[in-house]
């Protein structure tokens, strides 16, 4: 009776020892998850800025055109001066194209649907069209610039793209020691002929992870341009809980040029720290589509440690449990 009365006492230390231990490793999450999902809200006190001396506006930013063989027409668009001094500005064309997968942009390499750049003309102070021009523009004014394509009778079919740019000119300053900040803005202009035209669309891979410890759930994709003219590929996201709701809903589309394949990256702006959802991801690319739906796990790394260390003392607890129940099972045999 002795033995089992000292079995009974040991059990009940270390069980109290392991309710301590839970209690302590919950304190922890808690003060842990606290700071993570209710950061201390800091004061931003409003502060005056003044405007800045030279500050340039677009406006649209792009053009999309119907090119027909041998036609002549005249589009514009706006400048504007948001700054505090006026200021001399040039427009120029380049052409438009794209390097790699990722569409870091292009404005020097000419292909076969660049040409676009040298049909483009501006217009001037005295009505004459010319490849470059300078306007001046005061200080909340607005400037608009016109400009026009000469499309020939012999082009390609498909799409051609250029880039407008709009380069403010720095005064002269012999305070800047030779350095100058140049202010330069785009303005793409994108065509389709009335030529030949193919369109055709291949999704590679459509991907989504459904375990993270931080950082903002990502999904990405592939989309292949095989025809000779633009199309605009649809990324779509929608999060719901596991139980019903939804969270978070969002739609884009990217442009994809011919002859390029691009690989596409859409994120939860607002991820949380920690959560369960469902969800489901689409592209799609004229006619072709894709779609997965996953369920995402999202815990920060402090919370698995923690939830290892529980595991960790419940196993101990019931392997030091087993043992003395066999040794007071020992002891009753004998």
């Amino acid at each position: 009776m002795l033995a089992k009365s000292k079995i009974t006492s040991t059990q009940k230390n270390f069980t109290r020892f392991l309710n301590k231990a839970i209690a302590v490793c919950l304190l922890v999450v808690g003060v842990i998850a606290g700071a993570t999902f209710y950061p201390e809200t800091s004061t931003v006190h409003a502060e005056e800025t003044e405007k800045p001396s030279m500050r340039i506006q677009v406006s649209p930013t792009d053009n999309r055109v119907a090119l027909n063989k041998g036609e002549t027409n005249e589009y514009s668009f706006n400048v504007d001066n948001t700054g505090t001094d006026s200021y001399d500005f040039k427009v120029y064309v380049t052409p438009y194209s794209v390097t790699n997968e990722k569409y870091s942009p292009n404005f020097s390499n000419e292909t076969s649907h660049t040409m676009l750049r040298r049909w483009i003309d501006f217009k001037n102070e005295a009505g004459e069209y010319v490849k470059e021009n300078t306007y001046t523009v005061q200080p909340g004014q607005r400037k608009e610039v016109h400009y026009r394509i000469t499309v020939p009778a012999d082009i390609p079919g498909g799409g051609q793209y250029a880039m407008i740019f709009v380069e403010a000119i720095p005064k002269t300053d012999n305070n800047t020691g030779g350095i100058r900040t140049i202010s330069r803005l785009g303005y793409r202009v994108f065509g389709r002929t009335n030529g030949e035209t193919k369109e055709s669309a291949e999704i590679l891979n459509h991907n989504m992870d459904s375990f993270y410890t931080s950082g903002k759930v990502k999904m990405t994709g592939s989309v292949k341009n095989d025809g000779n003219a633009d199309f605009n590929a649809i990324f779509k996201i929608k999060v719901e809980k596991i139980f019903g709701g939804v969270v978070y809903e969002d739609s884009k589309g990217y442009d994809v040029l011919p002859e390029t394949t691009r690989t596409i990256e859409m994120l939860w702006e607002d991820t949380p720290a920690f959560g369960i959802y469902r969800i489901t991801s689409s592209m799609n690319a004229l006619d072709k589509s894709s779609s997965t739906t996953k369920i995402v796990l999202i815990i920060p790394i402090f919370m698995i440690v923690i939830l290892l260390m529980l595991l960790t003392i419940t196993i101990a607890w019931f392997i030091i449990l087993y043992r003395k129940r066999q040794a007071q099972k020992s002891k009753l045999i004998i």
